[in-house]
């Protein structure tokens, strides 16, 4: 259910598999430590925090109301 991208194989790096974020569709630097799980679904600490921090009038507001929704979404 997490969406994730594989790194290309070289000596120090071979078979990792990074998660990308629900909201901004990024691979954190830290990988998976660099975020949380819900419900299987990946979100990064910025926009956990972006999440958290904003106000119900502020322009993203309605975007990231409309990504969280996916978290609970089947077959996305």
């Amino acid at each position: 259910m997490v969406k994730e991208r594989t790194v290309p194989c070289t000596t120090e790096k071979r078979g990792i598999v990074l998660p990308v974020c629900l909201i901004c569709e990024q691979t954190p630097p830290d990988g998976i430590a660099g975020g949380i799980l819900v419900s299987g679904r990946f979100l990064c600490a910025a926009c956990e925090d972006e999440i958290v921090h904003i106000r119900v009038g502020d322009s993203r507001y309605s975007h990231l109301k409309d990504k969280v929704k996916r978290i609970w979404a089947r077959g996305e």
